[in-house]
């Protein structure tokens, strides 16, 4: 059965009402019309307790407390050649386990049935490469992907997420993770080229870039620290302008 339609006098009363509401010049009401309207508000209550609720349980009320943003001067565009640059990368981990979202730095320790989303900010313009390291040394490209259109480029203190769709999800064995952020003021070719060949012939890509930049360290051309707070993980490196921003995550499954 259908509902009965308000008759066209009643509804413009019902009109006339709610506008005089807002301005402050409410006319008289029934005792029925005042009850009627304890229960809307009532009910109103109900569902933003509701939304509250869902919101609370969500990835995103997670990701919104937590701080990935760099509130230091932005590095400038112009820089003398061989002028130490700085280049950062802030890390979290949305963590959902037995269905209860929450966030967590990289150093935490995953079980069977987790599942994470990787998000991450940088403090400049680049280009990043997050990379999967199997046991066997083959690397798996994690971003970018096809979901992300295949783009790298990436803008100061905005957020992206690894996988951009979806979650990565613990399975039944346990062992480490090993994950690599590569972060570059300007593209790579070598890695772009790999990236072009779906990633089939990027080991020798990346041990390369790799060895450069553990002897930059060695030699302390190129300095590296790291901080951590309860949920997000903090890396910047000082090296000359133009080195590419260098960073191995280890995520410990039991």
């Amino acid at each position: 059965m259908g509902g009965a339609k308000t008759p066209p006098r009643r509804l413009a009363q019902n009109l006339y009402r709610m506008t005089a509401r807002g301005t402050g010049r409410v006319p008289p009401q029934s005792g029925a019309a005042r009850a009627h309207g304890e229960d809307m508000k009532k009910q109103t209550a109900f569902l933003v307790l509701a939304t509250l609720l869902l919101w609370s349980s969500s990835p995103f009320a997670a990701r919104a407390t937590r701080d990935l943003v760099f509130e230091d001067e932005a590095p400038s565009a112009k820089q003398a050649s061989g002028e130490a640059r700085s280049l950062a990368v802030k890390t979290t981990l949305l963590l959902v386990r037995d269905g209860v979202t929450s966030s967590v730095p990289p150093s935490h320790v995953f079980k069977s049935g987790d599942k994470v989303k990787l998000v991450f900010t940088t403090s400049t313009d680049g280009y990043v490469y997050w990379l999967s390291k199997g046991s066997s040394g083959t690397y798996a490209l994690l971003y970018p992907t096809a979901h992300a259109g295949m783009d790298n480029h990436v803008k100061r203190n905005v957020e992206y997420s690894v996988p951009v769709k979806g979650m990565f999800r613990f399975d039944d064995t346990p062992g480490k993770e090993e994950l690599l952020c590569i972060l570059s003021p300007t593209p790579l070719e070598d890695l772009d080229k790999a990236v072009a060949e779906n990633f089939e012939n990027a080991a020798a890509a990346v041990a390369s870039l790799e060895a450069r930049h553990q002897a930059q360290r060695v030699a302390r051309d190129l300095v590296f620290e790291e901080e951590e707070s309860e949920s997000v993980n903090t890396r910047k490196q000082e090296a000359r302008d133009g080195e590419p921003f260098v960073a191995h995550y280890e995520l410990v499954h039991e």
